[in-house]
């Protein structure tokens, strides 16, 4: 049965085959969630449809554009940061090591270090480089 047939009473036949059609199971279940949902609705079911659709689809292909991290400029970065800033660097091993966290002004600090290094980088592929150092530090030094 598909994950829609329960709902298909207050969904029109055509849409509920577009539903039925996508191949992503959470992206059915969000569309069958926000229209049977609760609450007043300010647009068709077509164009919520048609805007959770678009939306998913724009953030996939925002994450396929994203630049992919070699190991080799996480290592580069790591240095990078070792030598610049050094007492910074010893406080992020030891917050990562201690908490697995990182406090924000840190963070900050280090995500400003990663556009000194790689000036343009847009705030995702900082976001990518940042996540891989310490997928790096907690794998290789800690």
């Amino acid at each position: 049965m598909p994950i829609s047939e329960s709902h298909a009473m207050s969904i029109s036949p055509e849409l509920q085959a577009k539903i039925d059609a996508l191949e992503d199971e959470r992206l059915k279940a969000e569309v069958i969630d926000v229209l049977t949902g609760p609450g007043k609705k300010r647009a068709s079911d077509e164009a919520i449809y048609e805007a959770i659709v678009s939306g998913h689809i724009s953030a996939a292909q925002q994450r396929a554009q994203r630049r992919k991290w070699r190991d080799d400029e996480v290592v580069a970065f790591t240095a990078h940061f070792r030598e610049q800033k050094p007492e910074t660097y010893a406080e992020f091993i030891r917050q990562e090591k201690d908490f697995n966290e990182i406090e924000a002004t840190l963070a900050w600090d280090v995500r400003r270090l990663i556009l000194s290094l790689y000036p343009g980088l847009d705030e995702s592929d900082v976001t990518g480089l940042f996540g891989k150092f310490r997928d790096y530090v907690d794998s290789h030094l800690i």
